[in-house]
């Protein structure tokens, strides 16, 4: 069965699909953006519903979302500027990407992030609920995406002083990740084992998992990194 996705991703002028296209933006995504506001990543977009939110209330910085799955791509982007149009009433549908100039999404694996982005390229990253491979075989858990290596290169392209935030309701990927902070530079600014009992919880930036996760019971983990 063909996806029916494709041709709407590779059509889409807020999606880069091209491999060379986009790690040609390296050191230069904000001549892409065409300003030098701070760059926020957010790897896996999922639903969609945190990166479209901030993309239109955080106009100060340019917002760059990476997914493999082409309808995830399609949706990521569209939600974006459909935000925008509910937003501005004077939009129009023909002339909407114009009025979101400060964000892209990425079709490409989050594994080549050390060809995407130089060094201090990057404010802030965000993670949320990233497939833990939680089958307890070493080529099963390899699979996980924040291990050291992932972390010391996300350090090199980091600001000083910004952020890594991290969120999954699996509490060994939780444990996974936190053995492994402790072998980068990073340094652990704050951890919840339980996110919406703590004081930063806001029910208004939440992912859909967690709306999800609200009537099941689940207690979501999350923490923040600054480097210092």
């Amino acid at each position: 069965m063909s996806n029916q996705y494709i041709d709407l991703v590779k059509k889409h002028p807020k999606i880069l699909t091209d491999l060379q296209e986009i790690f040609s933006k390296k050191w230069q995504w904000n001549k892409f953006f065409k300003n030098n506001n701070p760059i926020v990543l957010e790897i896996w977009t999922g639903l969609w519903n945190y990166f479209s939110k901030r993309v239109n209330q955080e106009l100060d910085k340019n917002f760059i979302g990476i997914e493999l799955r082409y309808k995830r791509c399609f949706l990521t982007a569209e939600k974006c500027l459909w935000n925008k149009k509910n937003n501005d009433n004077s939009v129009d549908n023909t002339s909407l990407e114009k009025y979101n100039p400060n964000f892209v999404v990425l079709k490409i694996d989050a594994r080549h992030l050390i060809n995407i982005f130089w060094e201090e390229e990057l404010e802030e990253t965000v993670v949320f609920f990233p497939d833990p491979w939680a089958r307890k075989k070493s080529r099963v858990l390899k699979k996980r995406l924040v291990w050291e290596k992932f972390l010391n290169n996300l350090y090199k392209m980091t600001k000083k002083w910004w952020k890594f935030l991290f969120k999954t309701d699996h509490l060994g990927y939780f444990l996974h990740v936190l053995y492994e902070i402790e072998k980068t530079s990073w340094k652990l600014n704050f951890k919840t084992f339980d996110y919406e009992k703590d004081w930063l919880y806001d029910s208004n930036s939440i992912t859909e998992f967690e709306q999800i996760f609200r009537g099941q019971n689940i207690k979501v983990c999350y923490l923040e990194l600054i480097k210092k």
